[in-house]
């Protein structure tokens, strides 16, 4: 799947627990199915992450049957509001429902009349979303309460921020999308763990070469907690060792380069658990770094040391819910880092825009932003992928292991 353009953002129910993810792809210039090629390319079930895969559907597709291939539970069937509602069409959604495929109508609007086209539609979906940004979201209770009454799962898409993700509670619905599960707003008085603060100044202090092996040492043992998870982090990637016994015994092994990785991961695993939104908010933390990382090695005149930490700490801010320049205070970092992470300014800005761009399906500004790098942008979807491998590998959850 090296070269289809896609990327995965997460839906989210009540609980806060990711339930699937909705796959974005960018058009294939060669006029091929993107959807086909990613599934019959093994990068569906990568992307997908154990969770079913929300995919929007064309009429073409639709009438190729081509979303009969996948397992029926591995996949979320949307329907764009501008399908023609014709006997033949119908038909092949009716034939998806009973395969056990889940159809879901996309950006539901209330029926205008007892003719509209929805209508012959809306028996043979299991889900219904709706764009927040074509409703009032404080009147919407009623048209939520309709849907659920005939078993409909309700999403709401477009939740751009705390207030109306609690109005959506509220109004009844089942699943959500949007800008606020990427951007947590910071929690009054938040405080970063004691933990995480080691770590992150640790990570500063492995990064800088006049700082001995054995200051380190002290700096990590000064800490049980950040102790513990890096002894057990180290200890798990070790392959086929008799285990790490001891912090100085870490340092040899793995050396700076990968004891930063090491360190970076276990400032995060603080917060395992914690929300399925945080959850996946460091998985994501954790892809940003090696996704950065690649994009410096591609890059002449950039560190991917460097960058590593760029991309991960984009989203310290998000993870942690205190904003990004507090936590920032706290450490010593370098000044090219703090002005690609404050100020999007200096040599690793460039990363952490085409990796914003592409998380949006931003495909040209993605593309033109790899190109600034040096970068041919058909690299960018095996660069996104293996990234995201890394990071499942990194941070894996129950559901992918049960996948």
């Amino acid at each position: 799947m090296a070269d289809i353009f896609l990327v995965r953002q997460p839906v989210y129910d009540k609980t806060e627990t990711a339930v699937g993810y909705e796959l974005r792809f960018r058009e294939s210039d060669d006029g091929g199915d993107a959807f086909a090629r990613s599934f019959l390319s093994g990068g569906f079930d990568v992307v997908r992450g154990g969770l079913p895969a929300w995919v929007r559907a064309s009429e073409r597709e639709l009438e190729s049957e081509i979303f009969m291939l996948p397992d029926p539970k591995s996949l979320v069937v949307l329907l764009p509001p501008d399908l023609p509602a014709t006997d033949d069409l119908i038909t092949n959604i009716a034939k998806l429902a009973a395969r056990g495929i889940v159809v879901a109508l996309d950006e539901f609007q209330r029926p205008q009349s007892s003719t509209d086209p929805v209508l012959k539609l809306l028996p043979h979906a299991g889900i219904v979303r709706i764009d927040l940004r074509a409703h009032d979201v404080e009147t919407i209770e009623l048209l939520v309460s309709a849907l659920k009454k005939q078993h409909k799962m309700v999403v709401a898409d477009h939740v751009f921020d705390a207030k109306t993700y609690g109005a959506c509670v509220a109004a009844g619905f089942d699943g959500f999308q949007g800008p606020h599960f990427a951007r947590p707003e910071p929690l009054p008085s938040s405080e970063l763990p004691t933990s995480t603060v080691a770590a992150l100044r640790v990570i500063a202090m492995a990064r800088n070469p006049n700082v001995t092996e054995h200051e380190l040492e002290r700096a990590i043992s000064s800490d049980p907690a950040i102790t513990f998870q890096l002894l057990r982090i180290v200890n798990s990637a070790s392959e086929g060792g008799r285990g790490i016994s001891s912090i100085a015994h870490a340092l040899r092994l793995a050396g700076r380069a990968t004891l930063v990785r090491w360190l970076a991961l276990a400032a995060y695993a603080s917060r395992a658990g914690k929300s399925g939104i945080t959850d996946e908010l460091t998985r994501q933390a954790v892809q940003r770094g090696f996704f950065s990382e690649e994009l410096a090695k591609r890059s002449p005149g950039h560190d991917a040391g460097t960058a590593f930490l760029v991309g991960l700490f984009s989203l310290l801010d998000a993870v942690f819910r205190v904003p990004l320049s507090d936590v920032l205070e706290r450490i010593n970092l370098a000044g090219e880092v703090k002005s690609a992470l404050l100020d999007r300014q200096g040599p690793y800005a460039g990363t952490l825009q085409v990796i914003e761009s592409y998380e949006l399906g931003l495909w040209e500004s993605a593309g033109e932003g790899a190109r600034a790098l040096g970068i041919d942008p058909s690299a960018l979807p095996e660069i996104y992928t293996v990234s995201l491998t890394a990071a499942e590998e990194l941070v894996p959850s129950a559901r992918t292991a049960d996948a």
